[in-house]
């Protein structure tokens, strides 16, 4: 197991640049690699239970999505690459993946905060989706609050209000802030 190299967790709001600010992130190790829960979750071709109607079974999905990018980090990480896990959870869930399944890794935890209008404007210009935007403003209206909170569950968490940052400026704070 490697111990010098670190893996990522990041998590924010839906288009808070969580999947941006990975990819930048990585470009900055000599191997690095990606692993976005949501692709893993889309893994599932028949029965796949989506998240803006959620149910017992949408949680079990996601439960298995987070096991299998964990696994998958371990896997990458064993060989010497950074890892960078991007996904849109409550950190109480988020701490106990890292608990349960990473517990013995160098794990480095980023909450990416933009204001919720930046949220909603990022959500209106990203592309590359293979969904209309607007079927996520509700979501990031009820949970962009949930990730720039107080909370107790981000204590042990890089909180970063990155509503005047660019991609590569939140690449580059949280660089400077492993390197401090």
């Amino acid at each position: 197991m490697s111990e010098a190299q670190p893996i990522f967790l990041i998590t924010g709001a839906p288009a808070a640049g969580k999947s941006s600010v990975a990819k930048a992130l990585l470009t900055y190790f000599e191997f690095g690699s990606h692993i976005p829960v949501d692709e893993i979750r889309e893994f599932v071709v028949s029965g796949i239970a989506h998240p803006l109607g959620w149910t017992e079974e949408t949680a079990r999905q996601f439960r298995l999505a987070e096991h299998a990018a964990c696994e998958m980090a371990k896997i990458y990480n064993d060989a010497d690459f950074v890892v960078a896990i991007d996904h849109c959870e409550a950190p109480s869930v988020l701490n106990e993946m890292v608990k349960c399944h990473l517990a013995k890794r160098k794990v480095i935890k980023v909450v990416l905060q933009p204001s919720l209008d930046e949220n909603l404007l990022r959500n209106f210009e990203r592309s590359g989706k293979n969904f209309e935007s607007t079927v996520l403003v509700d979501t990031i209206r009820r949970l962009n609050p949930m990730f720039r909170s107080d909370s107790q569950d981000f204590d042990e968490w890089c909180r970063l209000d990155t509503t005047e940052w660019t991609v590569a400026q939140t690449a580059a704070r949280i660089i400077d802030l492993i390197s401090e």
